[in-house]
């Protein structure tokens, strides 16, 4: 199981969005991962009990990052979460969409693409990686779907139902997620959203582009509206 921190940025796509967690949230993510909870047979981690408080001190402990998945109305639907794992780059993730009547429709693979979105876009990642069980049909086909590698399996890793079940290790470097941005570019639902829209950077550019070629001051001393240090 993964729990996590939380700054400012989210990520909004077609039908959900990813939320920095309120203080209500935790009692919700509590319940998702309690051990009679059908999320948690999906995700193996039928065994742990985390309380709220403890998932709120891990969150903010900066060492995990949480996201809540709310539908585009605000209904909260699971979470997302993620840590660092190897080098300051690499990273793994967690998905529980908590409502059952939501596994079968596209909000968790939704989920999953926004949020390496801002693992990538934000963070800098080189390499995403996601660990799910071979039991597990929601969370395979959108790992397969979007051009995850599979780079193991763990046999026997988890026990569910009275029998052993192996685990899958996926991941995505960066090389390979830039490729699936440009296979996904022409899709509205898929397509990655800019934090800031590429028409205001390069309206930006050009004020920056303007006030230099008019001779404005900088800190090489050049231009005539300052005087140097």
């Amino acid at each position: 199981m993964i729990l996590g921190r939380g700054d400012g940025e989210e990520m909004q796509g077609r039908f959900v969005s990813l939320l920095p967690p309120t203080s209500g949230d935790f009692e919700l993510i509590a319940g998702w991962l309690a051990p009679d909870a059908q999320g948690t047979a999906l995700t193996g981690d039928s065994r742990e009990i985390a309380s709220p408080e403890e998932i709120r001190a891990a969150h903010f402990s900066g060492n995990l990052t949480f996201r809540m998945i709310k539908e585009n109305d605000g209904e909260p639907l699971g979470f997302v979460n993620w840590r660092q794992r190897g080098s300051h780059q690499s990273f793994e993730i967690a998905i529980i969409v908590g409502e059952p009547d939501r596994w079968r429709s596209a909000y968790g693979g939704e989920a999953i693409v926004r949020l390496i979105d801002i693992l990538f876009m934000t963070y800098d990642a080189r390499r995403v990686q996601l660990t799910t069980g071979s039991f597990n049909p929601y969370t395979l086909p959108a790992l397969i779907r979007g051009n995850f590698v599979l780079e193991g399996i763990l046999r026997d890793f988890y026990y569910v139902d009275g029998k052993y079940h192996d685990a899958t290790v996926w991941s995505l470097l960066r090389s390979e997620y830039e490729d699936e941005l440009k296979k996904t570019e022409h899709l509205a639902g898929l397509k990655y959203v800019p934090s800031v829209p590429e028409d205001d950077k390069a309206r930006a550019r050009r004020m920056l582009d303007k006030y230099l070629a008019e001779g404005g001051a900088t800190s090489l001393g050049t231009g005539g509206r300052g005087t140097d240090a």
